[in-house]
């Protein structure tokens, strides 16, 4: 009984952070919003989850995961960032795309979108793919005019495919 407990708070803290990214940037949202939000205490949150960071994790983990199993793999290795802007998420790309105009969501969701993704795979020519989506996403948030996932995701494919950033 006790673990089916557990499971339970624990997917509930999960779909209440999920709801609260609909309208609040993750870099503002507050582990003490997810506890009020929840309707537990800050022990309970601990208990589940070491930090904010980890619970976006796992929260993007079952995402792909989930997304993996129906993935057009050729389809992603031609346009690597166009399949990641159209990837839906259980019905939550609303929630990414606003999420993306966080900036320091933005950055932290390249870095664990390529780590779920290399823990789903182990085709070598993907992980390669994999890698050089994350050079170029770090490349780009260095940039002062960085390219936009929604729009110039055919750039950044092209980036990808070419292995040259542009000199411009």
């Amino acid at each position: 009984m006790e673990n089916k407990r557990y499971d339970l708070m624990h997917q509930h803290l999960l779909m209440t952070t999920g709801e609260l990214l609909h309208s609040t940037p993750f870099s503002k949202l507050k582990v003490k919003e997810i506890c009020d939000a929840a309707e537990v205490n800050r022990n309970t949150f601990y208990r589940h989850f070491e930090d904010k960071y980890i619970l976006l994790e796992e929260l993007l983990q079952a995402s792909v995961s989930s997304m993996y199993t129906s993935l057009d793999i050729v389809q992603f290795k031609a346009h690597p960032f166009e399949t990641i802007k159209d990837f839906h998420f259980d019905g939550t790309i609303e929630v990414l795309e606003y999420q993306l105009q966080d900036r320091s969501f933005e950055d932290l969701f390249y870095k664990l979108i390529c780590k779920a993704l290399s823990a789903v795979t182990t085709d070598q020519d993907l992980l390669w793919l994999i890698g050089n989506l994350y050079v170029v996403q770090l490349w780009n948030t260095n940039q002062e005019h960085p390219y936009d996932l929604r729009e110039d995701y055919a750039t950044l494919d092209r980036i990808v495919i070419e292995k040259k950033f542009p000199t411009t």
